[in-house]
């Protein structure tokens, strides 16, 4: 049976909107959206066409002293429908499994599970009988609902032994004594009702779950749901989630931004793939308001702490390294899809030319005004207000930092001068072309590279261009050549710090009091996104 998923039309009117149900899918939007009352609205819509079983993320996760004992007609009546008498139907459950009220109800159905659970059991022990009396020779005997959990559970929590024996759910830890499971942990409880949930779904049905990872442990979510589509290959999910690890999790998924809500109307969009970025990534980007800044460092790292900070109406994303932050920045830029989201990159200017910067300019990639972030705390500004700050003589510090770092640079010079030609000649190489396609044209085009690579000439202006920032004793020359990392803890000794403490004192003066006089003598090193 092929299960045809349909969402609401945009406009609010008009025929619903068939997705790609191929697969599983994800509907993925911040809190406020409307995420659940759209999977009520899918519940509702698709309900009599086949069945559809919403695991609500309003739920009692209380278990049962015991189970109560019912046949299986009874047992999947009552959690599927809410009720188990003549009056059980799919156009009572809205009052009867839901309460009248889909979006809040508190669903309190672990009980019915349990009874469920047991009463597959019962009836496949029943139907074993029968056939083994029948045949009178050994018959394998299939695995019910319940072995299925312990056998998952096995797996997923090799520290924990389930069972399922006369109605009670027992636990019990490596080597300590069995105990009921209502004492189990708010995760361990999830997992079980999540699970069982799954399995005991019908065949052919639509199963939709709100808030998969809702009490989950991260290092198990991935592993509870994969097994569970693996064991439920005849239904279909939809998840419903925050979540942008689990969102990019389901990696064969469609997955669907749900945007806002009013009125009865959902604003959503399929989300676009985009090979040069990670899927939760894209989900990240696609539902920030704001525009969206890379650069380079790690989330909680100074490049991000200090980007965050200078560019408020930013939505800042770490790429780690400077080829990340290229290559996000032209992905999002150049895919149709993306595009309007209007993503900028700002990268250290590391060695660059001006050729080169001017090139980076035009695919919206920005470089500050020194050779490293650090370096920015360095500046004559910046280091003034820290010695301010301490009570110091700011005109005796910042001269001191000048001389330690025309020593340091004088210490080190070779390197530096040898650093800044390679990354120049690696640049020329970067603009190889070949100039037809033959071999012809390959040779052309390496010896056309090759002619702009005069290592005597580039390792000259590279050698002079550190002369002239020694000599010139610039702070802002040094700065701006100087590609050394972690100079700030270096200096810290020159304002009586201890190493380290120096870039330390200056987020926390950069987060209080002084933000804006920190912000305001950091931007004159940062680009302009205007």
């Amino acid at each position: 049976m092929t299960i045809i998923v349909e969402l609401p039309n945009q406009t609010g009117s008009g025929d619903p909107a068939i997705i790609d149900s191929s697969g599983h899918v994800v509907l993925i939007g911040a809190n406020g959206s409307g995420k659940t009352r759209l999977g009520i609205w899918i519940e509702q819509h698709h309900e009599r066409k086949f069945t559809v079983h919403r695991i609500s993320a309003q739920k009692a996760l209380t278990i049962p002293e015991f189970a109560q004992r019912k046949n299986l007609e009874e047992a999947e009546k009552d959690l599927i429908l809410g009720r188990s008498d003549q009056h059980a139907a799919v156009d009572r459950k809205i009052h009867d499994r839901w309460g009248g009220t889909p979006a809040t109800f508190l669903l309190s159905d672990f009980d019915k599970l349990l009874s469920l659970l047991f009463a597959k059991s019962s009836e496949r022990d029943r139907k074993h009988t029968e056939l083994t009396r029948l045949s009178q020779t050994y018959i394998a005997v299939p695995d019910a609902p319940i072995d299925t959990i312990v056998k998952i559970w096995g797996e997923i929590m090799p520290h924990r032994e389930i069972n399922f024996v006369d109605g009670k759910v027992l636990v019990r830890k490596s080597s300590e004594p069995e105990y009921h499971g209502k004492e189990m942990s708010d995760g361990e409880r999830v997992a079980l009702y999540l699970i069982g949930q799954c399995l005991c779904a019908p065949d052919n049905s639509l199963v939709i779950v709100d808030e998969p990872e809702i009490h989950l442990h991260k290092s198990l979510v991935d592993k509870i749901w994969n097994k569970v589509e693996e064991l439920c290959q005849t239904k279909k999910f939809i998840y419903i989630t925050h979540d942008l690890d689990f969102a990019a999790s389901r990696s064969d998924a469609n997955k669907i931004w749900i945007k806002s809500y009013s009125g009865n109307v959902w604003t959503w969009e399929i989300v676009p793939e985009e090979e040069s970025l990670p899927a939760d990534m894209i989900l990240e980007v696609i539902g920030s308001r704001k525009k969206i800044l890379f650069c380079e460092g790690d989330p909680g790292s100074l490049d991000a702490t200090i980007y965050q900070i200078a560019y408020p109406r930013y939505h800042v994303i770490p790429r780690g390294g400077c080829d990340k932050v290229i290559e996000s920045t032209k992905a999002l830029r150049n895919n149709a899809a993306l595009h309007h989201l209007d993503a900028v990159g700002i990268i250290d200017s590391d060695y660059r030319e001006s050729d080169e910067i001017t090139a980076l300019l035009s695919h919206g990639i920005k470089t500050i005004a020194v050779a490293e972030i650090e370096n920015i705390f360095c500046t004559k500004s910046v280091v003034r207000i820290v010695a301010e700050h301490l009570a110091q003589d700011p005109n005796r510090v910042i001269q001191e930092v000048i001389d330690f770092l025309i020593s340091a640079l004088v210490s080190e010079i070779n390197l530096q001068i040898s650093s800044m030609a390679e990354r120049r000649i690696q640049f020329l190489l970067r603009a190889f072309s070949k100039s037809s396609n033959d071999k012809h044209g390959l040779e052309s085009g390496l010896r056309v590279t090759m002619g702009r690579i005069d290592v005597n000439v580039i390792h000259d202006e590279c050698k002079k261009a550190f002369d002239d920032a020694i000599a010139s004793k610039n702070l802002d020359m040094l700065l701006r050549i100087y590609n050394r990392k972690k100079l700030p803890e270096r200096i810290s000794g020159i304002l009586g710090l201890a190493n380290g403490e120096y870039k330390k004192l200056l987020v926390r003066l950069m987060k209080g009091p002084k933000q804006d006089e920190v912000i305001s003598a950091l931007q004159t090193y940062l680009p302009s996104l205007q």
